[in-house]
């Protein structure tokens, strides 16, 4: 008896896989109306850590990665923060600032990192940094701004412009963007009064009206992708003659080559894939047959798989929670071309030394998209 005891614990023993050793939690908006931002970000991780896996891990230990999806709501990703830090060393956010308070809460509360490596980069992880936020991903709210105006400012060529302000009705585009209306103004900059788009509206037509007959020049807009470009689509419609400014998202790449509009401009820190840089070969590669969404789509979260890699490496084995922290606050990605430089974290910056910006556009003359420069750098203090 005692024989056929033991046997069944062996074959018990050898039939359960060894667990994964690196265990990450993320919630993304993987469906609900911001999806097609967000979700990129959920499959260039999956596919990343899965060709990890595949050489064997990090340290000789697989990574782990439990997804959950909030659909960009506040109730789904309080429920999902829970969930995901119970077991894990890090948790990950690629979703709408409305899922951020959750999840920074329970961060505070279990004293576990959280990484935004999808949604705009939070105040706290800019110096003086939170020990436990930080951000991976290529626009920050402020900086954006900074580089936003100072580009409007360089175009208008010493002349007197006015620039307006489209901004969605959420409580992060609505600041960085009352924050740019003040610093237009102290640019020398006239600046026309924000004006505030619902993101559910059926019709954009009314707020670029506002801007219209507010004699706007330049429209600086900064929220999720359907605000931005449904302002400016309702200002051709109405024959706006000006010139418009975006944060340039995921859709850039498609969205300038539908549109073949000369005078919309996408700014942002990823440079775009008709670069034909080797990572962007590479990348495409990798995704093919994988993911719903483009390669193209990958750079926000192929940078933030980066990011994690570099951490779990420098963290080694076993990497609890304040460990990983500690190696987070040190880490130095080099992007490959997918940024403007490199991502460098330290003690009281969780954002990066510098940040890097370009402009694309629609060219006419070469039937294509444009970079119009290089990139701009800001040093981050």
């Amino acid at each position: 008896m005692l024989k056929v005891s033991l046997t069944l614990v062996v074959l018990a023993a050898t039939a359960v896989p060894a667990a994964a050793q690196y265990r990450i939690g993320m919630s993304a908006a993987i469906t609900g109306p911001a999806s097609s931002t967000y979700a990129p970000t959920y499959e260039a991780y999956k596919v990343y850590f899965k060709r990890v896996n595949d050489a064997g891990g990090i340290n000789g230990q697989k990574v782990e990665i439990a997804y959950e999806d909030d659909r960009g709501e506040p109730q789904r990703a309080a429920a999902n923060a829970k969930k995901l830090s119970e077991g894990s060393i890090l948790m990950v956010n690629a979703s709408t600032s409305a899922t951020y308070k959750p999840f920074m809460t329970e961060s505070e509360t279990e004293k576990i990192p959280l990484l935004f490596g999808g949604g705009v980069c939070p105040r706290e992880a800019f110096p003086p940094a939170s020990p436990l936020i930080f951000c991976s991903t290529s626009f920050g709210s402020k900086w954006d701004s900074r580089f936003a105006l100072g580009f409007i400012k360089e175009q208008a060529g010493g002349k007197k412009v006015k620039v307006g302000f489209a901004a969605q009705d959420i409580p992060l585009s609505r600041i960085e963007l009352e924050f740019a209306e003040q610093l237009a103004k102290e640019m020398g900059l006239e600046a026309i009064p924000v004006v505030v788009v619902p993101g559910n509206t059926p019709d954009f037509t009314p707020f670029a009206q506002k801007l219209k007959d507010a004699g706007a020049d330049w429209v600086l807009s900064w929220a999720l992708w359907h605000v931005e470009v449904g302002v400016f689509e309702a200002l051709q419609r109405i024959g706006w003659q000006g010139s418009y400014l975006l944060y340039g998202h995921q859709q850039t790449q498609d969205e300038l080559t539908r549109l073949k509009a000369p005078t919309l401009h996408a700014f942002g820190g990823n440079t775009l894939f008709m670069e034909n840089l080797p990572i962007h070969a590479e990348i495409g590669n990798l995704v093919k047959g994988q993911t719903t969404h483009p390669a193209h789509y990958m750079a926000e979260g192929w940078v933030s798989a980066m990011v994690l890699e570099a951490a779990l490496k420098k963290c080694g084995w076993p990497c609890p929670r304040d460990k990983v922290a500690t190696a987070m606050a040190g880490v130095s990605v080099d992007t490959k071309g997918l940024r403007g430089g490199p991502i460098e974290w330290t003690a009281d910056n969780h954002y990066r030394k510098s940040t890097y910006y370009k402009v694309y556009r629609w060219d006419p003359a070469k039937n294509g998209i444009a970079p119009v420069g290089g990139w701009t750098r800001l040093e981050i203090k």
